[in-house]
């Protein structure tokens, strides 16, 4: 089964950045317990915005992922989220770390 997830990070290497904050999701493909960096969507940090949809207009960017790697997010905009269909898992660690985390979550889950 294939999946997408996007992860929160400003280096390229850890999971680094609130999911307000986020300037950029790093989108990668999950496909039989392997994954693939397919590229950056820029966003525009929600943290101080001005706009009323600010956490839906970023959560609308990655509409097309499972699952949200993030460092932190705030309760409202993991309900979006959640509603989204977008499943927020909040790390700290290397992205490669935590895609191998995801990846034991999701086979586990798979495997019930």
């Amino acid at each position: 089964m294939s999946y997408k997830v996007a992860v929160t990070s400003d280096d390229g290497e850890y999971v680094n950045q609130h999911f307000g904050k986020a300037s950029r999701f790093l989108i990668f493909e999950i496909d039989d317990g392997e994954y693939t960096y397919l590229g950056a969507v820029k966003n525009n940090p929600t943290c101080g915005s001005n706009s009323k949809n600010k956490s839906a207009d970023a959560v609308a960017l990655i509409s097309d992922v499972s699952i949200l790697i993030t460092r932190n997010v705030g309760m409202k905009p993991s309900q979006i989220l959640i509603e989204n269909n977008i499943k927020p898992y909040i790390s700290s660690a290397p992205i490669e770390t935590a895609l191998d985390e995801v990846i034991a979550i999701q086979k586990e889950k798979d495997a019930k």
